[in-house]
């Protein structure tokens, strides 16, 4: 048998117009049944008690609205209970004793804490008082209890409560060192601010912010949101705050220790760069979620590349606070996959790169393909000239590639760091260098560091780190010293040198790398308080001294402050140097020629620049196209003829660039000279002979031109009509008597 449904309760509109019928007795028969009805707001019910009591039935009234005040208590506790006896209030201002005795009691039960509040009570909300007002009244003095928090429009800077005077109804508020006194009629000037206000926490409880800033960073940092207008925190205004805390010195240790997990948190949105805003979130969005939406919408894959470097870099750092995520490692590991075989065809720098990348996810533990060493001897086959990497990837994306073909490629990858190294700036220089004694390639270091020697020009940086790291200390420096074609006195040479042509660029193409070039190698010309320096000029010989001097005052690269500095340490050191005069012939900084020998190496230069390395690359690409490159004997036999074109076109170059044309003065002196025609009488034959001494590139033995710079050549020169000129030693010693010294060229 079903039991009967519960009768419902009186509807509102029932209770409603029984108040306004004045059915009173049938209304207070019927109320606690809807008091008790959960269906029912309380301030539905206390609107119905409100409209009795403005039908003057006040003690009714009353008694209908504390029966809801004590319902809602016994249900919902005395926060909720102390809003309905407020609501009451407002609909009953002079109200009978029940609703204000509600009001007293639940104002002293939820503020149990105010000390101030029973005397507060009694000035507010007397038995004359108009209850609602004093409630608003109450509130207020409630917020702004002794150490709260207040905004005063009047001052610059949060206040707080220090005491509250309950017989006048007097709070009294410090603003910094300023105070102020509010009282019931001026109490709406005082704002009451949150026990968390930041500004006022800076100003009052600093104790309480810095223990928040070390406990919880993320915590300390939505704070400080919450407090500013605007809702943004700049990385100006939290330096500020945190320094101002925890000093400059804690500011910096915690900003590095604090960074990475404000970056992290999903509530915080940290701007870009190194000096990010910060704003908050208005949902949550994981830190991995953000990195990886960034990466799938980057459309440019090297940087796609730059950006899973980037993370792999945080989460491996030996200070890092989160591990990687496996599922990001995942998608990044499949996106460099992606990367390198779209990017094989057109940009096989950039393939290769996207290899070491994935090559590094894979060695994470991450659940992507086992890299293939083969796969990266293919693209690399693919590379004409290795040394341009270093044009073709962003640094990072290089060092990766290098290091990628370092673990996959024992025996090819010291060939292709050599050629990067060759272009390489300075800082890359340092590592590489260091990689191929590490790998023990010292002799590849070796040839490449020779190279960039003989053809200064082409590795500024180079020349100039070689010069600075070999008078360093460390197995770098001692592997680099040990090294006995590339004495100190070649790679100054080759130093002076390099600032030489890169001053004469600079002076014609304004480019500012040239500049940066040339402002290095000053400052590392002079390394180590010039020490280095002094060295090489106190044990050059003769002819290197020379050499220096030459090289030095006639220097495009070196300001003149460093020259005057330079022609200095040499007067001090040699001072016979520059009063002695000094010969042409014995001038290692010029070649002397004729104007038709510098035209056949300049048109040497020329071919091979032109013709022949343009050449022995198609002969690569074609011979790598065979296969296996590790057996491919075409292709090393094309890499070798490259290499020793580039070696004589440097070599050439750099010749070219000390040129001096053999002038008619020279031609013309009264000794031998370059330039002049000299005839001759073996003293022991009695025969006549006649000898040219022009330079290097117009030698023509078969018609008795002889470089100058021969020894039989230099035996003669100096010496003029009537003198012996004496050559050779034991059987093959022979001698001239010198019979007539004329111009060779006119």
């Amino acid at each position: 048998m079903q039991e009967a449904p519960a009768p419902k309760p009186p509807s509102l509109s029932k209770l409603g117009k029984l108040a306004n019928s004045k059915t009173f007795d049938k209304l207070t028969e019927l109320w606690p049944e809807a008091v008790a009805s959960p269906e029912y707001a309380c301030e539905d019910l206390l609107a119905i008690a409100g409209q009795v009591y403005r039908l003057q039935e006040r003690q009714l009234a009353d008694t209908l609205a504390s029966m809801v005040i004590e319902q809602v208590e016994s249900r919902d506790g005395a926060a909720a209970a102390l809003a309905a006896a407020v609501t009451a209030a407002r609909q009953m201002p002079t109200g009978a004793g029940a609703i204000r005795a509600h009001v007293h009691r639940l104002y002293l039960s939820r503020h149990a804490e105010f000390a101030e509040l029973p005397g507060l009570i009694a000035l507010l909300a007397g038995p004359d008082a108009d209850l609602a007002a004093a409630a608003g009244q109450l509130d207020s003095y409630c917020a702004l209890q002794p150490g709260s928090f207040l905004v005063d429009f009047n001052y610059a800077v949060p206040g707080v409560v220090e005491a509250v005077d309950a017989q006048r109804g007097v709070i009294r508020a410090r603003f910094a060192d300023r105070r102020q006194e509010y009282g019931p009629t001026t109490l709406g000037k005082a704002i009451p601010r949150p026990a968390d206000y930041f500004p006022a926490l800076l100003l009052y409880e600093p104790d309480r912010l810095r223990d928040l800033a070390d406990s919880d960073p993320v915590a300390f940092v939505k704070l400080a949101i919450q407090a500013d207008l605007e809702g943004v925190l700049t990385y100006k205004n939290l330096k500020q705050h945190v320094t101002t805390l925890l000093g400059e010195k804690g500011w910096q240790a915690w900003w590095k220790s604090a960074r990475e997990t404000l970056h992290r948190d999903p509530l915080l949105n940290a701007g870009a760069g190194s000096q990010p805003s910060f704003t908050l979130r208005r949902q949550p969005d994981r830190y991995e979620d953000r990195i990886r939406r960034r990466f799938d919408r980057t459309t440019d894959p090297a940087e796609q590349l730059k950006q899973v470097l980037a993370y792999l870099e945080e989460t491996a750092r030996r200070d890092a606070q989160f591990a990687a995520d496996s599922d990001l490692l995942v998608h990044f590991g499949n996106g460099a996959a992606r990367i390198a075989v779209q990017a094989l065809q057109n940009q096989p720098a950039l393939s290769l790169a996207a290899l070491g990348v994935h090559a590094q996810v894979a060695a994470r533990g991450a659940a992507v393909a086992r890299p293939n060493p083969r796969a990266a001897l293919a693209v690399l086959a693919r590379v004409p000239d290795p040394g341009a990497l270093i044009g073709d990837l962003p640094e990072t994306l290089l060092v990766t590639a290098l290091e990628y073909l370092r673990e996959s490629q024992p025996d090819h990858w010291a060939a292709v760091w050599c050629a990067v190294l060759l272009r390489a700036g300075k800082r890359l220089c340092d590592q590489l260098g260091r990689g191929l004694i590490e790998g023990e390639r010292i002799e590849d270091l070796r040839n490449a560091l020779a190279q960039a020697v003989e053809r200064p020009t082409g590795s500024g940086d180079l020349v100039s780190w070689l010069w600075r790291s070999r008078h360093g200390t460390g197995n770098l420096a001692r592997t680099l010293q040990g090294f006995a074609e590339l004495t100190a006195f070649r790679c100054l040479e080759a130093l002076l040198v390099m600032t030489h042509a890169v001053g004469h660029l600079l002076a014609v193409s304004g480019e500012e790398r040239h500049l940066r070039v040339l402002e290095s190698a000053r400052a590392d010309l002079t390394c180590l308080k010039a020490q280095p320096l002094l060295d090489v000029i106190r044990a050059a010989a003769p002819a290197e001294l020379q050499r220096l001097r030459g090289l030095m005052e006639n220097n495009d690269g070196l300001n003149p402050a460093l020259r005057s500095r330079l022609k200095l340490m040499l007067r001090a050191e040699h001072p016979q140097l520059f009063s002695e005069q000094t010969w042409p012939w014995l001038d290692e900084t010029a070649i002397y020629t004729t104007p038709a020998g510098q035209r056949r190496i300049e048109e040497q230069l020329r071919r091979i620049v032109e013709v022949e390395i343009p050449a022995a690359a198609r002969q690569i690409g074609e011979a790598a196209a065979h296969g296996d490159l590790s057996e491919n004997s075409e292709w090393t036999a094309a890499l070798e003829k490259r290499d020793q074109l580039a070696s004589r076109a440097a070599t050439l170059e750099s010749e070219l660039k000390q040129a001096r044309t053999i002038s008619l003065d020279m031609a013309d002196a009264d000794h031998v000279n370059i330039g002049t025609r000299v005839a001759a009488r073996d003293t022991d034959t009695g025969q006549e002979q006649e000898f040219i001494f022009l330079g290097p590139w117009d030698t023509d033995t078969d018609r008795n031109i002889l470089n100058y710079r021969a020894p039989l050549a230099l035996a003669f020169m100096g010496k003029r009509i009537g003198e012996t000129v004496v050559y050779g030693d034991g059987s093959e010693r022979r001698q001239w008597e010198i019979l007539s010294v004329a111009p060779a060229i006119t």
